[in-house]
């Protein structure tokens, strides 16, 4: 071996008479070591050209642009928003990574536009959770990217997405009450938002804003119809609002258009992290198992969509005890903000959607037992809209 001359990167070692291989990379005093067959193998040209893509986003000798999709993974990967992401986080980026740049490598990352985004995730419909997060890291890349020079506008935004098909599955009532009395509380504070609104996750994590409220009333535009919605905010939404502006205001923020409900450090949930804590601690709680091929055929798939359904489902059988008197089906419909022509005949005035929808609240019964922290805040800390 004393004559061979080795490539760029590559580092070989003896270990006890036997020979080993890395492409060997360090950045910022982190090394990186991916494995290789021996250089004369028939596989290690592949291998190279593999891990070479891999540390540095392009094959070796490759000329590309600096604002080119493969750039902009590149980059983003060694970004301080992804070296915070914990390792689980870390892996379903790398895939959404290296799923743009087989697609769309060296064309810039300015000219991909929602066709092209909306044609990569149809192509992987056939597994709806897998097509959901890899559009959400996708985002979250191009997010990042968007001041940076790479893009002006995230093509992600508007995308139609599918439900797999446990989405729509109302919670069973051990399920709902473990999480809500075992979980943690950024995450239980989030689902418990979810069900006493009827709203789906990206609006509840996103939408949410001292700027959308006023009194107890939150009036939102729904992410995926569109649909203004008048949403009364039940007392435990309340509590757990106050929860936050109490935090907001001891870390002196004031920003009425930012997000209410944050993570376990007081950050603003991002779509793909609140996914990846969600999942965590679902697995945490016994909810879920590790991966979805774990699944028994005819098991319970808890989903935060279907948290959605557990309220319209609560609030559907409370009115099919009277319709006359609640208003039937109706409710529910107004509730969760479905629009079709019928229904924007029969809601035209909006004082009579404001009506229904405030007194649907009364008919939501009290959800598991609520944790203690909420509600639990001083007089002097509560703050009045």
């Amino acid at each position: 071996m004393a004559n061979l001359t080795l490539e760029k990167y590559v580092q070989r070692k003896v270990r006890c008479g036997r020979e080993f291989f890395y492409f060997r990379v360090v950045r910022s005093g982190k090394e990186e070591r991916i494995p290789l067959p021996h250089p004369f193998e028939a596989g290690y040209r592949a291998a190279y050209d593999g891990a070479h893509v891999k540390l540095f986003g392009i094959p070796p000798g490759l000329e590309i642009s600096p604002t080119s999709v493969i750039a902009m993974a590149r980059d983003h990967r060694q970004s301080a928003r992804y070296l915070r992401l914990p390792p689980t986080s870390k892996n379903l980026r790398d895939l959404a990574s290296a799923l743009i740049v087989e697609r769309w490598g060296v064309f810039e990352a300015s000219a991909i536009r929602p066709i092209h985004v909306q044609a990569l995730y149809d192509s992987l419909t056939e597994r709806p959770a897998t097509a959901n997060r890899r559009l959400d890291d996708i985002s979250a890349i191009f997010g990042w990217s968007r001041t940076r020079g790479f893009c002006d506008e995230n093509p992600c935004i508007g995308i139609e997405r599918v439900e797999n098909e446990g989405s729509y599955e109302p919670w069973p009532n051990e399920a709902l009450t473990k999480l809500i009395t075992e979980g943690r509380p950024e995450i239980v504070k989030v689902a418990l938002v979810g069900i006493y609104t009827s709203q789906r996750r990206g609006d509840v994590l996103l939408k949410l804003t001292d700027a959308s409220i006023d009194e107890a009333t939150w009036y939102l535009r729904q992410g995926k119809t569109k649909t203004e919605v008048p949403v009364p905010l039940h007392p435990v939404v309340l509590s757990i609002l106050d929860l936050e502006r109490a935090e907001r205001r001891r870390l002196g923020i004031l920003d009425p258009r930012r997000p209410l409900l944050t993570n376990s450090r007081g950050k603003v949930w991002t779509s793909s992290g609140f996914g990846a804590s969600w999942r965590t601690e679902l697995i945490r709680l016994g909810l879920r198992p590790d991966t979805n091929r774990e699944y028994v055929v005819g098991d319970f798939q808890p989903t935060f969509h279907g948290l959605r359904h557990t309220s319209a489902t609560l609030i559907a059988n409370a009115v099919a005890q009277n319709p006359a008197t609640f208003g039937g089906i109706e409710r529910v419909k107004s509730m969760l903000g479905h629009l079709s022509a019928k229904m924007a005949r029969h809601y035209a005035r909006r004082a009579a959607t404001e009506h229904l929808n405030a007194e649907t609240i009364l008919l939501l019964p009290t959800i598991g037992n609520t944790p203690s922290w909420i509600g639990n805040i001083d007089e002097e800390d509560a703050v009045s809209h």
